[in-house]
Formats: structure tokens, sequence, C-alpha cells
């Protein structure tokens, strides 16, 4: 008897398909033209994602429908996933103007290859998004992961920049390891590796106030390790700080934000919804470990004058808020508002993270380092720049009315509405302790004499970028109920 395959529902994969077209095309035209205008590659690689963000919506995402058997899923969540990376890999390449043009190697290593491997990780990161299963889910983490692992060392004649590559390679690998393993002992335990099976199977074997089999403990545990690994938690941060410093300044606006995405949306397919009869036991892991996370982070920046530095800490820090309203997870229906509030998180985080990023690279162009002492006085040389800059701390802090305010805001509702208390007090607390680094940036600039004159440079791409994501820092908080419906409607997606 034979077994007839259904034949894929590619109309789901359109988004996907035109990121690997622009690939494709971006490594057609170096071939040919040999050394393309910078600017020429720049152009197609964002226009690639423009039109793949405006394919979004010619797909019905209220059907959840999957394909491929049940490993894509076209679903809100899929679509807030791929919204989120598709505007940050965007908002990179204009990030990353000046760098581009300014003749990555000489001896070969350029344009194409940077362009072609930032896409190959909003790529990944959209796969994982839509995964429906171990496979897929893990497919798509490794496709962003090593992108970045290249990327982190594409300054290859800089030590720190290679240092750090390693660095986050190695830990990576060990942390792919540990996650597989962790998968293995869910699909032992469940005998499917779909998440919508595993989550079917635990509702069966799993029984309120009895102790979990050790076996599922296990699993859990593991991938835990793996996932905390992929968002940078605390304890299995230590490559951020070094991965952050060491990249090319673009590449760090890039890592900040979207194999952060691919992170957390792992979390959330892989603990929501293939672990959800599970919840009682990883909220409180998860609780624990934002604590942690968010403390950690916010007293080490501190410490840092290194620009770069200070918001690798910083991003750890925002990393423990997020995992924050993870744990607030209750029931899954749509009045949680647990996985929405992480999700509009990430998309306030990716505007005024790669804006600040943006502008260190601005200040690079024009000569200058990235330390503290180099910004002194800055609003008496370039006064823009220091504006946009106090823009991106301020709102990284959470003064109201800035995005980063509401970003805080959802999810500290979603710790009280979900009874953790203490939690969205942590949150508080810890914001307040980062206005002391993030004020110090504006107050360095602000309150300092300048200490040279900046070294003329023409970066109008760059500009652009910069507008884009401060505007849209200063105005989406305002007008952020669109957005607020996208993400909350994850529940029928993942539930």
């Amino acid at each position: 008897m034979s077994v007839r395959l259904a034949a894929p529902d590619w109309s789901l994969l359109v988004p996907p398909l035109i990121v690997v077209g622009t690939i494709v095309l971006l490594l057609i035209v170096d071939a040919v033209l040999r050394r393309p205008p910078a600017r020429l590659l720049l152009a197609l690689a964002f226009a690639g994602q423009v039109l793949a963000l405006a394919s979004l919506w010619t797909i019905d995402w209220a059907q959840g429908a999957t394909t491929f058997g049940q490993s894509y899923r076209a679903d809100w969540f899929a679509l807030a996933v791929a919204l989120v990376a598709l505007i940050a890999g965007a908002l990179s390449v204009l990030v990353s103007a000046g760098y581009t043009e300014s003749g990555l190697d000489p001896e070969g290593i350029g344009q194409a290859e940077y362009l072609s491997l930032l896409l190959f990780s909003v790529l990944g990161t959209m796969l994982v998004g839509a995964a429906g299963d171990f496979i897929v889910l893990l497919l798509g983490l490794e496709m962003s992961a090593v992108a970045v692992y290249a990327l982190t060392a594409f300054a290859r004649r800089r030590v720190t920049s290679v240092e750090g590559a390693l660095k986050y390679f190695l830990l990576g690998a060990f942390a792919s390891a540990i996650l597989i393993y962790g998968m293995a002992w869910v699909y032992g335990s469940t005998g499917s590796i779909v998440l919508r099976d595993i989550a079917e199977t635990l509702r069966t074997v799993v029984m309120p106030g009895q102790p979990l089999d050790p076996a599922l403990l296990l699993a859990l545990l593991l991938l835990a390790v793996g996932l905390g690994f992929k968002i940078a938690a605390v304890p299995f941060h230590m490559w951020t700080p070094d991965a952050y410093q060491g990249a090319p300044t673009p590449v760090s606006a890039y890592m900040s934000v979207v194999p952060k995405v691919a992170g957390f949306a792992a979390v959330a397919r892989v603990l929501v919804q293939g672990l959800q009869p599970l919840s009682e036991q990883w909220t409180g892991l998860l609780a624990l470990l934002a604590a942690i996370t968010m403390i950690y982070g916010n007293v080490v920046a501190i410490a840092q004058r290194d620009l770069k530095r200070m918001l690798g800490y910083s991003a750890i820090g925002h990393t423990g808020y997020m995992l924050a309203g993870l744990a607030a997870f209750t029931t899954g229906q749509a009045g949680d508002r647990s996985v929405g509030s992480v999700l509009f998180y990430l998309f306030a985080y990716t505007f005024m993270n790669i804006g600040a990023f943006g502008v260190i690279a601005w200040l690079q162009e024009r000569r200058l380092g990235t330390t503290l002492d180099d910004i002194a006085g800055l609003a008496g040389r370039a006064p823009l720049a220091a504006l946009t800059m106090a823009i991106f701390m301020l709102s990284l802090m959470g003064l109201p009315p800035l995005i980063g305010f509401y970003a805080k805001y959802y999810v500290i509702l979603a710790l009280i509405e979900a009874g953790q208390l203490w939690l969205a007090v942590a949150i508080v607390v810890m914001s307040a302790v980062s206005a002391f680094f993030y004020l110090r940036v504006v107050t360095r600039m602000y309150f300092e004499e300048p200490a040279g004159a900046l070294q003329p440079a023409r970066t109008p791409i760059l500009g652009v970028g910069l507008a884009l994501t401060t505007l849209a820092t200063l105005v989406l908080g305002l007008v952020s109920s669109p957005i607020l419906d996208l993400v909350q409607r994850w529940s029928a997606a993942l539930a």
C-alpha cells in the first residue's frame, strides 16, 4: 500500500523565500560585477527585507495553517517574530552603511558576504518563530547563530573581534549540544518532536500536585541551559560582553537584537507551547533566572567605561526583564499578557538598542573611540548626535513617554496580574539602578568640555537609520495599540 505525501503549501513560505532570493541575488551581483558599489548591495539587502515585510500581509495568519507536516506554522506568533526580525534586519543594514562603504577587507571579504550573513541570520530567526517541531526550531536557531559567529569575527585583523567570536562559537557549540540532548529526552519521554503533540502527551502523564518524572525534570533543565545561552541569561552569559565589544559596531547592533529574538521565540515555542503542562515548574525557574539576570546585568554595567561593553551588560539586564515577562505565564488564555509583553518588549528594544549602537558607529566613522572619555562634551561638537544618544539612553532606562517605558510597563502589568509582585518590584528597582550608567552617558555628553573636533565623514544612509530609530523610539510608545493587539494574539498560536 503506497502512501501519498501531501504537497507543501509554498504560499506560506513567501516571506522567508524572499529573504533567500535576496541572499542569492546579492551573491550573483557580487560575482558578476566583481566589485559592485556598496550602496547597490545595501539597497538590494534593504529592499529585499522591506519586500519580505510587505509580503507578511499576503498570508492569512489567523488560520494558523501548517505545511511540511506540522513542521512549519504560519500563525500569529510566527507573524510577530518575523515582523521584529525583518525590521531589525532592515535597520541593521542602514546602520551598517558606513562600515560597508569603507571597504570591509582589502583582501576580498566584503559587502556581499557581510550582508548575506546578516540575512541568513534573519532567515533563521523567522524559521524559529514558525517552527512546529524540534527539527525546524533547531535548524533556525543554528542558522541564525552560525551567521552571527562569522559576523562577530568579521574584523579579523582585530584580536578582540576574533577572541569574542571564538568565545561565542565555543560556548554556542556546547549550548547547542546540551539543547539537543534536552530535546532527545523530551522525545524519549513523549515519543514526538512535534510541539503540539508533546503538549498533548504531557497533559495525560503530568498530574497536578504529583512529583515530576525525573526524565522530564532532566529534560527541562537541559532545555533551560541550552536556551539560556541563546538569550544570554545569567549564568550562561559569559560570551556577551566580549562579543559585543570585539565585533564591528554594526554587528554588535544586530547581535544585540536578532539573536535575542530567535532565542526568546525558541523559549516560547518550547516552554509555552511544547511544555505548557509543566508550567508550574518552569515559571518558577524562569522567575529565578530573571531576577539573577537583571540584577547581575545592571550592577556590573555600572563599572563599565566602554560603551559597547556597557551596552553588552545592559543587554543582559534587559534579558532579565523579558524573562520576567515569560515567568508571568499563567493559563495561556486570551487574558494572559506574558508572551505578548515579551514580544512587545523585543519590538521596542529593536529600535532603541540598534539606535544606540548606531550612534556609536556614527562616532567611529568620525574617528572617535567607544569609551566614556571619547564622548565627553559631545553636545558641543555634535548636538544632534548627542540628543539622539540621550533619547536612546533614556528609553533604555524606561523614562516615559519613550517606547522603553511602555515595554517595561506591559511586563510589569503582566507580572502583577499573574501575582508575581516581587518580580515586578525587582524590575522597578533595577530600572532605578540602571539610571546610574544610562544617565552617566548623558551627563558626560552635556556637562563636560569637548575633548576635540570631530573628523568629517559622509554617512547619509547611517543618518537615515538613526532618524528612523529615533522617531520610532519617540512615537511608537504613544501609538502602540496596533502592535499590542497583534502580539496579544499569541495565545491563539501557542495555547
